[in-house]
């Protein structure tokens, strides 16, 4: 008897052990993250940067890039398949208003994969407060976002769209799209230095995402049946219909509570295992080079 209740201690022990890494590594994370804002906005700020020296263009790539890549789109989605308009919304404006989250989205997942195996030669070189690293990387596509949204502004002019004061909902949909993208990075990041196979893992399941995800074609041609419940639970699209409400359909943010539930407890899950594996290997990232 004494035996096995000291067992069943040492299982209830673990698991409040358990429980309390988890919490622990949420502090941490948090805490390392909100007391380098500095740090993390001049990294970002040297990486853009770095990114411009070689160029002797600068900047105009920031705006070249998205656009030209639209436009292809456009061209392949809209013109050859001659997609007028969903609804009443012509479709270069439609597509744009998803485009315009994949473009930040996509390169803060992908970079962010590698955010930690980038910057080994610091860490293994100084004390570093590694879980920044995602932020850094998203804070630095926060600016080609910026530029796009200028790009976007421009076309929605040109075809009579204006700025309302729907679009204050963008502040929360993009806080959504920076929170997802740093909780599903702290995780991957940690990942490719245990493995390297993971990056591209990443890149070709984004090359997939684009396109089951409803960014290029309407949601609506699925019906009302489980197929079309089971794409609202994708994070991406909750962001994305967010985006497109706030230009077009103004609904507000409880219309999609379905996609909201689904879209914070992946993030809160995201975060809470990336938070985690962030703590746990902390002090081995050198050891995995």
């Amino acid at each position: 008897m004494r035996k096995k209740h000291s067992d069943m201690k040492t299982k209830i022990g673990s698991k409040y052990l358990g429980g309390k890494t988890v919490f622990t590594s949420v502090r941490y994370v948090i805490r390392e993250n909100t007391q380098n804002m500095y740090r993390i906005f001049s990294i970002a700020k040297y990486e853009l940067l770095a990114d411009m020296r070689d160029s002797k263009l600068g900047w105009f790539w920031n705006f070249a890039n998205p656009a030209i890549q639209v436009m292809t789109y456009w061209f392949v989605f809209g013109y050859v398949f001659n997609r007028k308009s969903v609804g009443h919304i012509p479709y270069l404006l439609w597509m744009l208003g998803g485009m315009v989250v994949w473009f930040f989205i996509s390169p803060c997942i992908t970079d962010g994969c590698n955010a930690v195996f980038k910057k080994i030669d610091v860490i293994t070189k100084m004390k570093f407060p590694v879980s920044v690293l995602p932020m850094t990387v998203v804070l630095q596509k926060l600016f080609d976002h910026f530029c796009l949204m200028i790009i976007l502004i421009v076309v929605f002019a040109l075809y009579g769209y204006y700025p309302t004061w729907h679009w204050i909902g963008l502040i929360y949909y993009l806080l959504c799209a920076i929170i997802f993208a740093v909780s599903l990075s702290l995780t991957t990041s940690v990942l490719n230095m245990l493995a390297r196979d993971t990056r591209k893992l990443i890149l070709a399941c984004m090359r997939l995402l684009l396109y089951l995800t409803p960014i290029l074609w309407d949601i609506d041609k699925l019906g009302h049946g489980r197929l079309m419940k089971l794409m609202t639970c994708n994070p991406i699209y909750y962001v994305v219909q967010g985006f497109r409400d706030c230009f077009f359909y103004h609904k507000g943010i409880m219309a999609y509570s379905w996609s909201m539930g689904w879209f914070w407890g992946i993030t809160l899950v995201l975060f809470f295992f990336g938070s985690y594996m962030m703590y746990k290997f902390k002090t081995r990232f050198i050891d995995l080079i």
